[in-house]
């Protein structure tokens, strides 16, 4: 069973797979499967960051709610 990557591991097998890519020697069979495998990773670190927005989108709401009921509080005091 694989590790699960972390989002920084997996950007830096992609700038891995880059380099490799951009090497004029690197043959096309090999090229072409460093493309799969990095497509794949873009994919994942797509899907990780998307969890990481709604996550942070969570949290702003949170934020805000208990701004609003806060200034509600005072409000209703003063």
């Amino acid at each position: 069973m694989k590790k699960k990557q972390s989002f920084e591991e997996m950007l830096e097998e992609l700038d891995d797979i880059v380099a490799q890519l951009s090497d004029e020697q690197t043959p096309l069979e090999t090229a072409l499967k460093l493309y799969a495998e990095a497509a794949q990773k873009i994919a994942a670190c797509s899907t990780v960051l998307e969890d990481a927005k709604v996550r942070v989108e969570e949290i702003g709401k949170k934020m805000t709610e208990k701004t609003q009921e806060e200034q509600e509080e005072q409000d209703g005091t003063v």
